[in-house]
């Protein structure tokens, strides 16, 4: 099951990808413009809170590492934001070995809310991917309301 995931990471990756190409090299300032449709949040607010969700469920809550924070003006570029979510990439490797043989048992964490996490590896890891693919979604919203229209950036543009 882990070679299957770890294949559509990468599936996620080339996206993620393609969706900071497009903003590095057409949107550029508009990285930070507010958006009003989004309660005046931005495109680079969006990233980053994407890869704060990696932080929190993958080292935090399901390896239940110490984790540093992002603090969002650390990362002023796209090129800074490629950076992180290289970190947030090698925090998924490190999620898929330590969990590749017991993806369906519930995690054994004692920073759940109520005492007891009842989320399975699988679970985890789906949320995040799913997670991130939706604040894409709002991502490119933003692009389009900011006046720059962007390529298609889902999974199914690599089918051709």
């Amino acid at each position: 099951m882990t070679e299957a995931l770890q294949k559509q990471y990468e599936l996620v990756k080339r996206s993620r990808g393609g969706v900071l190409n497009f903003i590095e090299s057409v949107v550029g300032e508009g990285l930070t413009a507010p958006v009003p449709a989004y309660q005046n949040k931005n495109i680079h607010h969006l990233l980053l809170h994407n890869a704060d969700c990696y932080l929190f469920w993958l080292p935090y809550m399901a390896l239940e590492q110490t984790v540093e924070w992002l603090n969002y003006g650390d990362y002023k570029t796209v090129a800074d934001i490629r950076k992180l979510f290289m970190r947030m990439d090698d925090m998924m490797d490190v999620f898929l070995k330590t969990f590749e043989n017991s993806m369906d048992l519930p995690v054994d964490n004692t920073r759940a809310r109520n005492d007891k996490l009842n989320a399975t590896p699988l679970m985890i890891f789906t949320h995040v991917i799913t997670h991130e693919f939706h604040h894409k979604g709002q991502v490119v919203a933003m692009c389009r309301q900011l006046g720059y229209p962007p390529p298609e950036t889902d999974i199914y543009r690599l089918f051709y």
